[in-house]
């Protein structure tokens, strides 16, 4: 009987394999059950992957990753390959090893993991990372006896410049590998719940309970079908007379959008983050009983090429569709002796802004906002379309938009299980766009007010339901005629203490 080898990968903070619960146990005895192939289930504990500490960055944990696969890999022959299962940060730490131990030097035809099955994964990183640099994640970590894992933790951040550099290579440069494709396929795969596990739900932190995500990892963060959109602001000419405050718009312009190749990506109904009551992987137990993580990830084993990948991507979709469908959105949570809860689950769209000006540098000391409506104003936004809005510590310029789709969108009412209505018709309010404001004018170095042209290009084009887009806008630094002028007075001196910025450069 053809063995097929399987390795796990645990995610941030993990001190011990018995994160991984039943799982590995359970899929080994599907697999005979179901008359498959033999499951050799290996629990790869790796030395160097200790995320509690501070010095340790993802490069080395990919470093050590890469060690541990070759020892575990040389027990068997040559070509024998793999599956991976990673769980939460686990998936960025194979991504990392992918990158640049056999993409980047080549090496995808001798890669020895086949299928990447991807566990509620922080591909685009979470919101709850900063809480965990904080002063009180560090406290924490020092009544456990560890570290908060400072550089992973950097990484995990929202709109970190290593995740960003990691997913925009993920959409330009993966597509022309072919992955699915050729003698030696790989099969990537993001499994990821959307139910919130209220017994775990901490009432200091909101984002265990946030729309979309599973208590810690949000769908559109995990989801690897991304976009990239490049927005340019027109230069304005040199020598251009300075116009008035109100005047210096410079409408941007959609230069570029990038798509990531289609990749397999299902919601899994009802399991959280983790936890052993409806975690993706704590939850699984070594029983009979029908598991929704189990049932998802046989499906991805039987992928053998791209036809049956492109089928199962395709099916994924419609499920999801179908999860995600009117009258399966509202989640009653009984409460001893109070009132039911009543919560609304709406798709959410995750938007990264990366501000640079001409010469490619950060900008910060902008103000970023959205607009709606024929007026292009901030005030006409329809209510509840803000979820979460947070800018990177290390990168202030890199600003992370959490979005209600539904909400700018529009949707139908949403029905009751009683019968009744739980929402009434949410009314879109488009054309939706951005606007820039500068925090500073009249200098002699200064950005001007850029809008997006939504004559030409609404927002909503640009951004999905369960996906992530990197947009970044490029701003023009204005530099003025009088930082360096010449003069022909020689006598008596000439005192520009107090010139005025003048015109364009």
């Amino acid at each position: 009987m053809a063995r097929q080898l399987l390795v796990f990968v645990h995610g941030w903070s993990v001190t011990s394999t018995a994160t991984y619960g039943q799982l590995p146990a359970r899929l080994e005895h599907e697999a005979q059950r179901r008359g498959g192939p033999k499951l050799d289930v290996k629990h790869i504990h790796l030395g160097e992957y200790v995320s509690f500490r501070d010095a340790i960055r993802i490069e080395d944990i990919a470093h050590a990753f890469d060690g541990a696969l070759a020892d575990v890999m040389a027990g068997y022959g040559k070509r024998q390959r793999c599956v991976c299962i990673a769980h939460s940060m686990g998936a960025p730490v194979v991504r990392e090893w992918l990158d640049r131990c056999i993409v980047r030097p080549g090496k995808l035809d001798t890669c020895p993991i086949r299928h990447l099955i991807m566990l509620a994964p922080a591909n685009f990183g979470s919101a709850l990372a900063q809480l965990g640099k904080s002063r009180l994640g560090a406290i924490k970590a020092w009544f456990d006896g560890i570290e908060p894992g400072r550089d992973v933790l950097d990484w995990l951040e929202l709109g970190s410049p290593a995740s960003c550099a990691l997913n925009l290579r993920w959409i330009h440069e993966y597509p022309k590998l072919e992955l699915t494709h050729g003698p030696n396929p790989l099969f990537p795969f993001v499994l990821t719940g959307d139910a919130i596990d209220r017994h775990l739900y901490d009432h200091v932190n909101p984002y265990t309970g946030e729309n979309g995500s599973d208590g810690v990892m949000r769908v559109a963060a995990a989801n690897l079908n991304a976009t990239h959109v490049v927005l340019r602001q027109p230069a304005p000419r040199r020598g251009e007379a300075l116009p008035s405050a109100k005047k210096r718009l410079r409408t941007l312009k959609l230069e570029s959008v990038t798509h990531a190749m289609p990749t397999a990506f299902k919601i899994v109904p009802g399991k959280s983050h983790s936890g052993d009551k409806m975690g993706i992987m704590a939850s699984v137990k070594d029983d009979d009983k029908p598991d929704a993580t189990v049932s998802a990830i046989l499906a991805c084993l039987k992928v053998r090429n791209a036809d049956d990948y492109a089928t199962l991507t395709a099916a994924f979709a419609a499920e999801n569709a179908a999860h995600q469908a009117i009258d399966k959105r509202v989640e009653i949570e009984s409460v001893p002796v109070l009132p039911d809860r009543e919560y609304i689950h709406d798709p959410c769209t995750m938007v990264i802004f990366r501000l640079f000006d001409s010469t490619s540098r950060h900008v910060s000391d902008v103000k970023l906002m959205l607009t709606a409506g024929p007026d292009d104003s901030p005030d006409q936004l329809p209510r509840g379309f803000m979820i979460d809005r947070q800018a990177n510590q290390h990168q202030p310029g890199n600003i992370t938009f959490y979005l209600n789709h539904a909400a700018l969108a529009g949707c139908p009412p949403i029905p009751d299980p009683d019968g009744g209505t739980a929402r009434a018709r949410l009314v879109p309010r488009p054309p939706y766009g951005i606007r820039i404001d500068p925090l500073h004018t009249e200098r002699f170095v200064e950005y001007w007010q850029a809008m997006l042209d939504t004559s030409l290009q609404e927002l909503m084009t640009l951004i999905a339901p369960n996906q992530t887009t990197i947009m970044d806008v490029y701003l023009n630094r204005v530099v003025h005629k009088n930082v360096f002028d010449f003069t022909t007075q020689l006598a008596p001196p000439v005192d520009f203490k107090n010139v005025e910025p003048g015109g364009v450069a």
